[in-house]
């Protein structure tokens, strides 16, 4: 099974997009969306993929 490059956890066969780049290209798992999205509401910058995998969240 693949993995989810911003978590390395497991990338199930629903795939949601980064909101990182523009073109939202980059595949990521469900878990990493909502993460994105909470930080996102809360004014957070997006982790940048760079500085990618991050701890399980």
């Amino acid at each position: 099974m693949p993995t989810c490059p911003r978590c390395t956890g497991p990338l199930p066969n629903t795939l949601t997009r980064s909101r990182t780049t523009t073109a939202r290209n980059l595949p990521i798992c469900p878990p990493c969306a909502s993460h994105e999205a909470a930080r996102d509401v809360a004014g957070h910058a997006p982790i940048p993929p760079n500085e990618w995998p991050i701890p399980h969240h």
